[in-house]
C-alpha cells in the first residue's frame, strides 16, 4: 500500500480493518453470534498505538509494557465478553 501512495497511517489503518472484519469472522461464524467485540477490539488498537506513540515516543520498556498490557488484558476480555454473550443467549433458549 506504501508503494501505491498511501500514508504509513492510511496503510496502517486499512490493514487493521481489514484484520478485524478477519478476527470478527473467526470468532462469531462459530458462535453464530455476531457482536463485534473482536472487530471494535482490532479497530481500537490502531488509536491505542498513536497515543502509547505520543506518550512513549522512543518505545524501550514502557512502550513494551503498554503493548503486553492489550496483549494480556485486551484479549481475554474480548473473550470473556462473547462468552458472556453466548451463555446469555443458551440461557435464553432454556
Amino acid at each position: 500500500m506504501l508503494s501505491m501512495g498511501f500514508s504509513r497511517f492510511w496503510a496502517g489503518t486499512v490493514v487493521f480493518f481489514v484484520s478485524a472484519i478477519f478476527h470478527e469472522l473467526l470468532v462469531s461464524v462459530p458462535l453464530k453470534m455476531l457482536r463485534l467485540w473482536a472487530f471494535m477490539g482490532m479497530l481500537g488498537q490502531q488509536p491505542y498505538a498513536l497515543l502509547v506513540h505520543h506518550y512513549c515516543p522512543q518505545g524501550g520498556k514502557t512502550g513494551n509494557i503498554a503493548v503486553w498490557l492489550t496483549l494480556i488484558v485486551g484479549q481475554p476480555l474480548a473473550l470473556y465478553m462473547y462468552f458472556h454473550d453466548y451463555y446469555v443467549q443458551q440461557q435464553l433458549k432454556h
